[in-house]
């Protein structure tokens, strides 16, 4: 019995050991590091938008290759046999001869017919319509592919927003943390004071009343942090449970930018949407000369060889192969692309007016974009020196109220104020800070210089 109850031990504490491990792997599986880069790159890598632009480029490219092979001569073979019905033999007499000569003495009946035939067409000139064609979705698969590295830098900077904000995020709830530490040593301490008679219950309800409000803040930035952590998630393409661990030491490193007017003169050649939709704008063009082309002749030739048994142009037909060949061009002119090709063409200068808006509207919305960011990133720069003096008037202010409050010169009150502006001026720094970073990644997407790997 004894050997039995230890043995019952052993297996209970190897299933504990068991389960503890099992735990522990889990949750580190539910935790990842993630540096900014390899958050970008996966992100790109299981974005779906960016996949159905690649599955475009793709589309683009095989319809240029399929027009493309319309283009060479069309070569076709064939073999054929066909059983025919027998059919009686018919006679018939030559004048002046008494004897009846049959049907079959001229025209055998042959009831296996074979066949093997190769053709050759070959269109010599079709109004360029294959030259427009193929340089119309040349322009277009280009533009596919200007709009899938654009997708790229869209789904990039939306990363980098989440990452940013999650970042911010990590940063307020650590020093709410800190201060709701604080507050409790406060709320203990003022309790103490209270039951002897050193301090009133109005002091221990406004500490209370504080450490409320801070618990409540860390609510909203705990439910924040979820949500983004959730977003980022399922835009990496990881677990959904996977806690990401920011790279919090490289995250705000320094940033240099150049003036203004190195932006503004260099986006249109950087800018990948813009390159599409100069793109589109050439097909337009393209589109329009390949309308125009409907209204010349067309020029085709063809040729045949038959190797045919029997081969019904020898007379008379013998019951064996024999080659023969035919060669012939056509000419041919359609009447009503006249009047059919005047819609087409308003159609095809209607789109390329759409082309050349859209190109635009985009270098407009470019140029507003570049002066936002670099705007907004001045501006963050400026905050960010603001907010450190901030923080450093907040935190003298914080130790002289202190030093007041363990004298008991100053009021409770006067503390949690100080405490609370030392809080925010925390949080303003590095909110100032991330906002800096999302301002200048801004900046570098809107110049098109947003690099994506």
């Amino acid at each position: 019995m004894k050997l039995n109850t230890k043995h019952n031990r052993l297996i209970l504490l190897l299933n504990l050991l068991l389960i503890t491990f099992t735990v522990t792997a889990g949750d580190s599986i539910k935790s990842r590091f993630l540096s900014l880069d390899s958050a970008i790159s996966m992100g790109i890598q299981h974005s779906h938008q960016v996949g159905m632009a690649g599955a475009q480029v793709t589309q683009a490219h095989s319809a240029l290759g399929e027009v493309k092979d319309f283009i060479m001569p069309n070569v076709d073979v064939a073999l054929a046999y066909t059983r025919l019905s027998n059919v009686p033999v018919e006679y018939f007499t030559i004048p002046g001869s008494p004897e009846e000569i049959p049907s079959t003495a001229l025209f055998p009946i042959i009831l296996n017919n074979y066949s093997a035939t190769a053709s050759l067409q070959e269109s010599v000139f079709n109004g360029f319509q294959w030259k427009y064609g193929v340089v119309e979705l040349q322009y277009n698969e280009k533009s596919a592919e200007y709009n899938y590295e654009s997708k790229k830098k869209d789904v990039a900077l939306n990363i980098i927003t989440l990452y940013l904000d999650l970042f911010k995020l990590n940063k307020a709830h650590y020093l709410i943390k800190q201060s709701l530490e604080q507050i409790n040593a406060h709320v203990k301490e003022i309790s103490d004071f209270a039951s002897h008679g050193l301090a009133t219950q109005n002091d221990v309800l406004s500490i209370k009343l504080q450490l409320s409000n801070t618990q409540l803040s860390e609510i909203d930035i705990n439910n924040q942090m979820q949500t983004i952590n959730f977003n980022l998630d399922i835009m990496l393409g990881i677990p959904e449970n996977t806690t990401i661990q920011i790279d919090t030491n490289t995250i705000l490193s320094d940033k240099t930018i150049q003036p203004l007017p190195y932006y503004l003169q260099k986006f249109e050649g950087n800018r990948n949407d813009i390159q599409a939709a100069n793109m589109q704008e050439k097909s337009a063009e393209a589109n329009i000369k390949l309308t125009q082309s409907g209204v010349y002749p067309k020029l085709s030739i063809g040729a045949d060889y038959n190797y045919l048994r029997p081969n019904p142009r020898i007379v008379p037909p013998l019951d064996q192969f024999q080659p023969s060949w035919d060669i012939g061009f056509r000419l041919s002119y359609s009447l009503t692309g006249l009047y059919e090709n005047k819609n087409k063409a308003a159609e095809s200068r209607a789109k390329l007016l759409e082309a050349q808006s859209s190109y635009d509207q985009l270098t407009d919305a470019a140029k507003m974009d570049i002066n936002q960011s670099y705007t907004q990133y001045k501006q963050a720069l400026e905050k960010t020196q603001v907010a450190e003096s901030s923080l450093d008037q907040a935190k003298e202010n914080y130790k002289i109220v202190k030093s007041k409050y363990d004298n008991h010169v100053s009021l409770v009150t006067d503390l949690l104020d100080a405490n609370n502006y030392l809080l925010n001026a925390e949080i303003n720094v590095i909110s100032a800070k991330a906002d800096a970073q999302l301002a200048y990644y801004s900046l570098l997407k809107a110049a098109g210089e947003l690099a994506t790997k």
